[in-house]
């Protein structure tokens, strides 16, 4: 099987790429891990490689052997991209030919693994399974990290799948948090406007390429199961719910489903929660809640884990090529010419610090490029910084993007200050008044560190030996000069 095989086969199976990441010598099997605390500090304490290593907690501390907790997915070796400029190439090269590839509907199938067992009435209990309390001043368990969370259209017939955080209140009670403006937050609001609670499905442990789209952006009435199947060149299956109807992938580990009434039918406080910018920004407040009417689940479920953690861990950086590539595929969908690369700074995760690299073609383009990266669909939640710069720039180097803005930006001209943008209750800059308010937006700096346009051949040339002549140099004299084989 090819590198490039291996990978098709697990992002469209999690027990695959379960079994290729063993094969392949990345997986970490632990036993005995008491949830409380300890499997989170321990998922925290991995992030401190670049590849983290795949966890697998087993013979977890109050629960029986088998029902297991998976973490590092989308971070193994196995289902990257590589690093840098080349991974957010390599993603979108892979996003083309899928838009390509004909989108494939869910082929439905009367069963599958996930019926394995189906749990319904007084056998219903979400506390049988793992519910682990990540960080030390979270307001409670969750099990919805890596999950995702499936609601339909009433005016239509698409069925949307994302990610929000999920936390258990009791055995038959779980609080889902959606930011406003979130697709599922839009879909459920329809159902209230019409005072029907809203039909749901939240599953834990589906595939790895339907948890990477579930958590990424993606337009209104997209298909993210159709999507998925168009990637993978097979049709994903799914099985009807019981109790709603919904659809939800038939190999997928564990399935909860029920109705969300609105707030004021039944809330529960949800939070506070140590999410990804690093902080307990969205502290604690009443959400409405999926009441678990039915729970089908597999022989031996495997729950996947994907708790938030600071952007500084290096572990976390492989999680923003998505958003990168989005972001470049935007500029040019706009007809922003000469892009040269669009990246996340270490720090920023996927979200906040945005930096553009571009070859100058006219008086306006950085500008152009700053205003469209900061404005458009994947950049617009949530963001706080774009930087704009040459393509002489290392945008993956922090300390390239701090010396262009050190000695190409002059704050005063070229920077612009934009207000009124869409930001989120775990904005942890958020003012306590707006938060109160309801007034969830934040304002967004964009710095144009490029040489200006009008006098760009006059800017004094850069102090720096050729990259070509800088080889040549280094091929003559590496065999008797070990510094020149070795960097750091």
């Amino acid at each position: 099987m090819t590198p490039k095989e291996k990978k098709q086969v697990a992002e469209g199976n999690l027990r695959e790429f379960l079994r290729l990441a063993n094969e392949d010598g990345e997986l970490v099997v632990v036993d005995g891990v008491d949830p409380e605390l300890e499997m989170g500090a321990l998922y925290e304490l991995s992030l401190e490689h670049e590849f983290p290593p795949v966890l697998l907690f087993d013979n977890i501390k109050g629960y029986p052997s088998g029902r297991r907790v998976l973490m590092n997915v989308r971070t193994s070796h196995l289902l990257s991209d590589g690093r840098g400029i080349e991974a957010v190439q390599a993603y979108r090269q892979r996003k083309r030919d899928s838009v390509r590839t004909t989108a494939l509907p869910p082929e439905e199938v009367e069963t599958g693994p996930v019926c394995q067992n189906v749990l319904t009435g007084d056998d219903v209990n979400v506390l049988a399974f793992p519910t682990p309390k990540w960080h030390e001043l979270d307001g409670g368990a969750y099990i919805g990290t890596e999950c995702m969370v499936i609601t339909k259209d009433p005016d239509s017939d698409w069925v949307n799948a994302g990610t929000y955080r999920a936390q258990v209140q009791d055995e038959r009670t779980i609080s889902v948090f959606i930011e406003p403006g979130k697709h599922g937050r839009v879909i459920r609001q329809k159902y209230w406007d019409r005072g029907e609670p809203c039909p749901m499905v939240l599953t834990v442990g589906q595939s790895p390429m339907l948890s990477r789209l579930a958590g990424s952006g993606s337009q209104y009435g997209e298909s993210e199961f159709a999507t998925a199947g168009g990637r993978l060149g097979r049709p994903i299956q799914v099985v009807r719910g019981k109790i709603t109807g919904l659809p939800f992938p038939a190999d997928t580990e564990i399935a909860f489903e029920g109705y969300m009434h609105p707030p004021e039918v039944e809330a529960r406080p949800e939070g506070p929660f140590g999410e990804w910018p690093g902080y307990y920004a969205s502290h604690s407040r009443p959400e409405p809640v999926l009441r678990v009417e039915a729970v089908y689940h597999r022989d031996n479920p495997i729950i996947t884990g994907q708790p938030p953690a600071k952007p500084t861990y290096p572990g976390r950086q492989g999680g923003n090529v998505a958003t990168a590539a989005a972001i470049w595929d935007a500029l040019e969908a706009a007809g922003v010419p000469e892009v040269k690369g669009v990246w996340k700074l270490q720090g920023g995760g996927a979200r906040f610090i945005t930096v553009v690299s571009i070859r100058q073609q006219h008086a306006g383009h950085a500008k152009m490029a700053g205003l469209v990266a900061t404005g458009c669909g994947p950049a617009a939640y949530l963001g706080r910084m774009t930087v704009v710069v040459d393509d002489d720039i290392d945008i993956t180097n922090p300390v390239e993007v701090l010396w262009a803005m050190a000695t190409r930006w002059d704050p005063k001209t070229q920077t612009d200050i934009v207000d009124g943008c869409w930001t989120g209750h775990i904005d942890p800059a958020l003012d306590p008044a707006k938060r109160e308010a309801g007034d969830i937006t934040n304002s967004r700096i964009i710095i144009y560190a490029v040489r200006p346009y009008h006098w760009r051949e006059e800017f004094p040339a850069v102090n720096e030996i050729s990259s070509s002549y800088a080889e040549q140099v280094r091929a003559k004299w590496a065999p008797k000069l070990e510094f020149l084989r070795t960097k750091g």
